[in-house]
């Protein structure tokens, strides 16, 4: 069950990391000056994403290096083998629940440079959030629990809010938030199955990679050599 005693403070500022993520985006995001600021919105939200990011590392740096340990000790390139095969049911988790149309640029002549600069500085949240949330969603809202009900709850629970916090993503639309719900299910098991948080951490990353970054690079590239 849930033990205080196994629960140290740099865990329990760690829970507190994306919250204030959440919260401090969405104040800031109605301000003024950035309600019609594409490029300022986006600079500000990657500054939160970074700052997380590295307040995160700072917190569990020794765990994740004790992770790492195990994780490369046995078939590394295996394992990043099957992380990749992960990956690839994310996409077909999201190819079954709705359809996947989220990159909005389909017009060439909306390529201009503010647009590729919004889609440069956009890549770096996807970058880093992985790390952040497979910490506080797979780690420490369902890894830290040892007894078979609440772990079994927490398998639930964490998954939804996985799902929740993305609510920014489909502008408020809390219906659109449901395949990432799955998502979250998905990546705990994959590190239940796997007990090293560094499994989930790769299989989101490489989500992420080519779910937003490469096609935004991709894009952006195609419109530098004059190709759209």
């Amino acid at each position: 069950m849930f033990d205080k005693s196994n629960w140290t403070t740099k865990e329990y500022i760690g829970l507190t990391i994306i919250p204030c993520e959440f919260t401090i985006g969405a104040l800031i995001h109605k301000l003024p000056s950035l309600l019609n600021n594409d490029i300022l919105a986006s600079c500000v939200n990657s500054g939160i994403f970074i700052i997380g990011f590295l307040i995160m590392i700072f917190l569990f740096k020794d765990f994740l290096k004790d992770e790492w340990k195990n994780y490369k000790e046995h078939k590394l390139w295996r394992k990043l083998l099957l992380n990749i095969l992960f990956a690839a049911g994310i996409f077909a988790i999201l190819a079954l629940s709705r359809y996947i149309g989220n990159l909005s640029i389909n017009d060439s002549d909306s390529l201009n440079n503010t647009t590729i600069s919004f889609m440069l500085i956009s890549s770096i949240p996807p970058l880093l959030a992985p790390f952040a949330e497979e910490l506080t969603f797979r780690y420490l809202l369902f890894g830290k629990f040892s007894n078979k009900f609440f772990k079994l709850l927490m398998l639930f629970v964490s998954s939804i809010l996985f799902g929740m916090v993305h609510i920014n993503n489909f502008s408020g639309q809390w219906l659109q938030t449901i395949p990432y719900m799955i998502i979250g299910l998905y990546l705990a098991l994959i590190y239940y199955n796997s007990k090293n948080i560094w499994a989930s951490i790769i299989v989101h990353w490489i989500f992420n990679t080519f779910n937003s970054i490469l096609p935004a690079l991709f894009i952006v590239i195609m419109k530098l050599i004059g190709a759209v």
